[in-house]
């Protein structure tokens, strides 16, 4: 049982992180902006994640693209309660609006919403879930 836990908990930190860094500018120091790591960090606080971020990095280093690290957190997902995947989508959307990158109005660029829309299908969830997903989550 701790295993699936733990799989539950890295597949929400490992999508909530491709979120993180689907906007990363070209040639950046570090993949996430201080704010996006500090609020990555607050998602494992927040949810009582014993994670080791060297574990985490390994795994993320292990599977490459984004793309296969979105598929795999699905996956792992899927198999987890709706109101886990309807929390899993409310801190995608925080994450997008962590940082401003090109929509003035809502802090979410199109990259990072093509992701909750695809997150959304991939783990079936409805509109009305996602629309409601991040309330009661924490903003910082």
């Amino acid at each position: 049982m701790a295993n699936q836990e733990m799989y539950k908990h890295d597949a929400m930190l490992h999508i909530v992180w491709v979120m993180a860094v689907e906007d990363r500018k070209e040639g950046a120091e570090k993949w996430a902006t201080p704010a996006e790591d500090s609020y990555l960090d607050t998602i494992r606080k927040a949810e009582n994640i014993n994670i080791l971020w060297a574990d985490f990095n390994a795994k993320r280093e292990e599977l490459g693209s984004g793309e296969k690290i979105i598929d795999e957190a699905c996956k792992a997902l899927r198999g987890c309660g709706k109101d886990w995947k309807i929390k899993t989508m409310g801190y995608m959307q925080r994450m997008g609006w962590v940082s401003q990158e090109d929509d003035l109005e809502n802090n979410m660029s199109d990259k990072e919403w093509s992701l909750v829309i695809r997150a959304q299908k991939a783990l079936e969830l409805t509109d009305e879930e996602r629309k409601n997903s991040y309330q009661n989550l924490p903003r910082k």
